[in-house]
């Protein structure tokens, strides 16, 4: 009995259904009923109940559920213990993250709360180049990426590559009180046309903007910056402005004490190509050490739990 098959069982009864369990375990359903199988002639019992509606589990599966989120909570501790920022050894051979522009910008800030920023050493690279890193398998590396809905299929598509999601946002647009946005549940390419917009003008979130508006290139950017104070500013000075912003970035603006967001509102984009998927990608048949599956965890567990109200409106499965 391993700790995996643990978690694949609690997530089969969390998500109620094998295609639920099976996206968030980031594994196939076939493989997903085979270690649920494997686990029940283990023990020797049926521990759920199959239908075409779902899962049910039996009353020894419901007892076995409530003491295998014990035990993962157990291990969880185990691995803070053994991985944790108290062990000096791991200093001097920090975790190297791969990572894009986008995720760089969201994540770092919030590295220093996480008590394992001195483990890790980030590396920006452009998407291409850390496709071909994770695609080299390395071990003691880790590659966080920003998938948009377009992407994930190709990228995924040969079976080789496996992504975990770690966060959703979404691309849209932020404007001040009075604009002719107030009321608009999302916002159409065409409804910018006559805005004066403010955006990134780095060279990768240039090249995101192309994405999204593939048949309809975004040409009316007025003011190009490189920070979210200023990204943010543009669009509090006049209701006859805007700038473009994703979901996440607005709410750690909004909470932070540095950045006047008074008066000001997001709205996300009406194209689905504004969904963007942040996580880790890695060769299916990779092998991930101890302690970088216990880094992956530590920042899915942080933004999960800091971020409780943002992940229940925007969560990571659906």
């Amino acid at each position: 009995m391993q700790i995996e098959t643990l978690r694949y069982f609690v997530n089969l009864v969390d998500a109620g259904s094998f295609y639920s369990a099976a996206r968030m375990s980031y594994i196939s359903q076939q493989g997903l009923n085979k270690s649920i199988t494997s686990l029940e002639a283990e023990i020797g019992a049926t521990l759920v109940e199959r239908s075409g509606r779902g899962i049910r589990p039996t009353a020894l599966g419901e007892a076995f559920y409530a003491q295998a989120q014990r035990v993962l909570r157990e291990y969880e501790l185990l691995q803070d213990c053994v991985f944790g920022p108290e062990n000096p050894r791991f200093v001097d051979d920090p975790i190297l993250i791969h990572t894009t522009y986008y995720p760089a910008q969201v994540m770092m800030p919030l590295l220093p709360s996480l008590g394992f920023f001195d483990m890790v050493r980030f590396n920006e690279v452009s998407f291409d180049d850390l496709v071909e890193e994770a695609r080299s398998s390395r071990q003691h590396e880790l590659h966080l990426v920003d998938l948009y809905c377009d992407t994930i299929g190709k990228l995924l598509e040969d079976g080789e590559l496996v992504f975990e999601p770690i966060l959703v946002s979404r691309f849209g647009v932020v404007w001040k009180d009075g604009s002719s946005f107030e009321g608009c549940p999302s916002i159409h390419r065409n409804q910018l046309a006559d805005f004066p917009l403010a955006m990134d003008s780095q060279r990768d979130m240039l090249k995101l903007v192309e994405q999204i508006f593939e048949d309809q290139p975004l040409d009316n950017v007025r003011f190009g910056v490189s920070n979210h104070r200023a990204t943010l500013g543009y669009a509090a000075s006049s209701p006859e402005r805007a700038a473009t912003f994703d979901s996440f970035g607005f709410m750690l603006a909004q909470r932070s004490p540095s950045i006047d967001t008074e008066g000001l509102h997001y709205t996300p984009l009406s194209t689905p190509r504004s969904l963007c998927r942040i996580g880790f990608l890695r060769r299916k048949d990779a092998h991930v050490p101890m302690r970088c599956r216990h880094a992956m965890d530590l920042l899915r567990r942080y933004l999960s739990e800091k971020f409780s109200d943002y992940f229940h409106d925007y969560p990571v499965e659906g």
